[in-house]
């Protein structure tokens, strides 16, 4: 399956909700690769940065914890896992934060090449 494909089997509000959010992070991450990981499209650039899917509920962007634990105070309550911030069609994740977490992962993933290149 293609990450168009995933979405396009989607029904229309979720698929609408998922295809901003998309745009949103292409935005963000240009150079990122799109692929799909776990059965969910997900942005990886050295590295998983996020995924993001549908259920029949919710829809999810998945993070790393220690990045979820950094943006958790601006959620406001929002339903949440250990790595996943749950949002509904008319209650979408505030860009800021989305953006927030693809910055907070990037860094992440920077400091650990830079720890693997030091050791060398």
């Amino acid at each position: 399956m293609t990450v168009n494909g995933y979405i396009e089997q989607l029904p229309p509000t979720q698929r609408e909700a998922l295809q901003k959010l998309r745009e949103l992070i292409q935005s963000q991450v240009p150079k990122a690769e799109e692929t799909i990981s776990y059965g969910m499209p997900a942005f990886k650039q050295n590295g998983i940065l996020v995924y993001y899917a549908a259920f029949t509920n919710h829809m999810s962007l998945f993070v790393m914890p220690k990045v979820l634990d950094q943006v958790r105070p601006w959620l406001q309550g929002r339903s949440t896992t250990k790595s996943a911030i749950h949002f509904t069609e008319s209650d979408p994740i505030p860009a800021d934060i989305v953006k927030q977490c693809l910055a907070l992962r990037l860094q992440e993933i920077e400091e650990k090449l830079a720890k693997k290149k030091s050791k060398k």
